[in-house]
């Protein structure tokens, strides 16, 4: 006969206690969704202007190239 009894199927102590932390970690998770989209939001419209700024200085650059070699007498 087998001489060992049946534990019963209830969780551990360390299981219940990892389940309720990542619970908690998902809900604080859940709470700042929107200010994380908020800032990707944010971040991505920085960038945008950024890029469009960049653009026209390399473009107020190079006419200003043009401008001033042709004042030397460059062109």
């Amino acid at each position: 006969m087998w001489s060992f009894t049946r534990r019963s199927a209830q969780p551990s102590p360390e299981s219940e206690t990892a389940k309720r932390a990542a619970e908690k970690s998902l809900q604080e998770a859940r709470a700042r969704a929107p200010e994380v989209e908020a800032r990707l939001t944010e971040s991505r419209r920085v960038k945008e202007q950024l890029r469009a700024h960049n653009r026209a200085n390399a473009y107020s650059d190079w006419i200003e190239g043009i401008v001033l070699g042709r004042l030397r007498g460059d062109a």
